[in-house]
C-alpha cells in the first residue's frame, strides 16, 4: 500500500514537471542553441569530435546525443528542445530518490514538487544545450556518492554506477568537475569510512581520470582558442562570466525566481528583499540541524566557493553554469519548510515557494521579453521586406551568424567583408554583439561611408536590425 502510494506521488510529480515544460517550445531557437542543433545535424560524428568541439567550450556527449535525437525526431524547435524536456522531467524523478535516500519520503516529494516548478530548472529544460543534462548527471553523481558513503557494505553496482555517471557527467559539461571538491571534503570528514574503503575510492578516481584520458588533448585545444578569445575579444571574454559582485548575487536571485524581472528596478529591488527574506528564513531553519544536513550545506556550497575563486582568472562564473546545483539548494529550501514546528506553517511555507515558482514559470512562458533572442521573428521580418537582388544580412563577426542560418531561405548573410561587394542595394546591419566585438562602431560607418542611408529599426529580443538602402 505504501509503495502503491509512492509510485502515485510520483507519478504525479513527473506529470506536473513535463506539464510546466511543455508550453513555448515553439519560441526561436537563440545563437547558442542554433550552434548546437546546426553541427549535431550538420555535421558527422568524427567531424564533430575533431573539427567542430576544439573551438568550442563543453564536452561532446550532449551534442552527440543532439545528433542521434535529430536524426529520429528532426530538428524543429519543439523537436529539439524536448531532448532536453526529457533530462529535465528525468531530473525531477532522481531527485526524489535523492531527497528520499538522505532524510525520507517527504523531503523527496516536497524538493521534487519545487523542482518541478521552478522556473530555472523550467527554463533550461526547454534549451536545446547540455545544461538539463548535466544537472541530471550531476544528481545522479551525487545519490550514488551518498550511497557509497552511507552504506556499510556498497556493492560493486553502486561503485559502477557512480564512477560511469560522473565521467558521462564531466564528458557533458566542464563546471560540475567543481561536485569533486565536494566530495573529497565529505570523505575527509569520514576518515574511518574513506581508510576502510581506500582501495575502491581510488580505484574509482583512477577509473574516472583514465576514462577521461582520451578527451585531453581536446581539452587543451580548448583551452588554447579560450585564451585566444581573451585576447581577441576582451569585452566577450568578460562578459561570459567574471567572478563579481553581481554575478555571486545573481547566483541565489536566479535560484529563486529564474530569468524574470521588472523594468521598475525600484520596485523590483523591494520585491527580491522580501523574497530574499522568505528564503533566508527557510535556510536558517535549516541550518539550525546543520549537523544532520551538512551534507546539502557542502553540496550547495562548496562547488559556489570554488567557482568564484576560478572565476577571478576564468570566465566561468555565471549562474546558469551552476544549474546543477539547484537541487542541493531546493533540497536546503524543502528541509527549511519542514523543519517549521506548526503544520499551518509548513503548509503556508511550502505554498509560498510554489505560488512563487507557479508566477515566475507563468510570466517567463507568457512573456516574449523573457523569452529567448527572437530571430525567428528577425528573419522572418528581412524575407518579408520587399527587396531587390542584391539584399544581404551584414553581421560584426561571422562566428554569430547560426540562428540566422537556421531561420535564412533566401537572404544570405555575410560578416564585415560582405561589404566589399559595392553592388548591394539592401544592407541590414544586425547589430547583434556589437559592443563587445565592434566597440568603436566601425562597420557601420563603413556602411554610411558608402552612401547607405538608414531607413528602418526593429528590435526582436536583444537582435536589433538596421535596414540601409543607396
Amino acid at each position: 500500500m505504501q509503495s502503491d502510494l509512492a509510485k502515485k506521488d510520483i507519478l504525479v510529480l513527473l506529470i506536473v514537471s513535463l506539464i510546466f515544460r511543455l508550453p513555448a517550445l515553439n519560441q526561436s531557437l537563440w545563437l547558442d542553441e542554433a550552434t548546437s542543433v546546426l553541427a549535431a545535424k550538420n555535421l558527422g560524428i568524427t567531424e564533430l569530435l575533431t573539427a567542430f568541439a576544439p573551438g568550442d567550450f563543453h564536452p561532446p556527449l550532449y551534442y552527440l546525443l543532439l545528433k542521434i535525437w535529430i536524426s529520429v525526431f528532426g530538428a524543429g524547435e519543439i523537436a529539439v528542445r524536448m531532448l532536453s524536456v526529457t533530462f529535465g522531467v528525468l531530473t525531477v524523478y532522481f531527485v526524489y530518490r535523492l531527497g528520499t535516500f538522505l532524510f525520507n519520503r517527504t523531503v523527496g516529494i516536497v524538493t521534487a514538487l519545487f523542482l518541478a516548478t521552478a522556473p530555472l530548472h523550467v527554463y533550461y529544460s526547454q534549451e536545446a544545450r547540455m545544461y538539463a543534462l548535466a544537472t541530471l548527471f550531476a544528481t545522479l553523481s551525487v545519490l550514488y556518492f551518498a550511497k557509497l558513503v552511507a552504506t556499510d557494505k556498497p556493492s560493486y553496482r553502486e561503485w559502477l554506477l557512480f564512477v560511469v555517471t560522473t565521467v558521462l557527467l564531466l564528458y557533458t559539461d566542464y563546471l560540475p568537475v567543481l561536485l569533486l571538491p565536494f566530495y573529497a571534503l565529505i570523505l575527509l570528514k569520514q576518515r574511518m569510512h574513506f581508510r576502510k574503503y581506500k582501495k575502491e575510492w581510488l580505484t574509482a578516481g583512477v577509473s574516472i581520470f583514465l576514462l577521461l584520458l582520451p578527451w585531453l588533448p581536446v581539452f587543451i585545444e580548448q583551452v588554447k582558442t579560450g585564451l585566444l578569445v581573451k585576447s581577441n575579444a576582451p569585452l566577450w571574454w568578460s562578459t561570459l562570466g567574471r567572478t563579481s559582485i553581481k554575478q555571486v548575487l545573481l547566483v541565489p536571485v536566479k535560484f529563486m525566481i529564474g530569468r524574470v524581472s521588472l523594468y521598475n528596478k525600484m520596485l523590483y529591488g523591494g520585491l527580491m528583499l522580501l523574497v530574499s527574506g522568505f528564503f533566508g528564513v527557510l535556510f536558517f531553519q535549516a541550518g539550525r540541524f546543520f549537523s544532520k544536513n551538512k551534507f546539502l550545506w557542502y553540496w550547495l556550497f562548496v562547488p559556489l566557493l570554488v567557482g568564484s575563486i576560478l572565476g577571478v582568472w576564468l570566465s566561468v562564473f555565471s549562474y546558469f553554469r551552476f544549474l546543477f546545483l539547484l537541487p542541493a539548494f531546493y533540497m536546503l529550501v524543502s528541509y527549511g519548510v519542514i523543519s517549521v514546528g506548526k503544520r499551518k506553517l509548513r503548509i503556508f511555507a511550502a505554498t509560498v515557494v510554489i505560488v512563487l515558482n507557479f508566477l515566475t514559470t507563468y510570466a517567463y512562458l507568457t512573456t516574449p521579453r523573457f523569452q529567448r533572442e527572437n530571430w525567428k521573428g528577425a528573419v522572418s521580418w528581412i524575407e518579408e521586406q520587399p527587396i531587390g537582388e542584391r539584399a544581404v544580412s551584414i553581421f560584426v563577426t561571422r562566428n554569430q551568424r547560426d540562428p540566422y542560418f537556421y531561420y535564412a531561405k533566401r537572404v544570405p548573410a555575410y560578416g564585415p567583408e560582405g561589404l566589399d561587394d559595392n553592388t548591394i542595394d539592401t544592407i541590414y546591419l544586425v547589430r547583434y554583439v556589437q559592443p563587445m566585438f565592434d566597440p568603436e562602431d566601425r562597420l557601420r560607418r563603413k556602411v554610411e561611408n558608402m552612401d547607405y542611408k538608414k531607413q528602418e529599426e526593429r528590435d526582436f529580443n536583444g537582435v536589433t536590425i538596421w535596414r540601409y538602402t543607396k
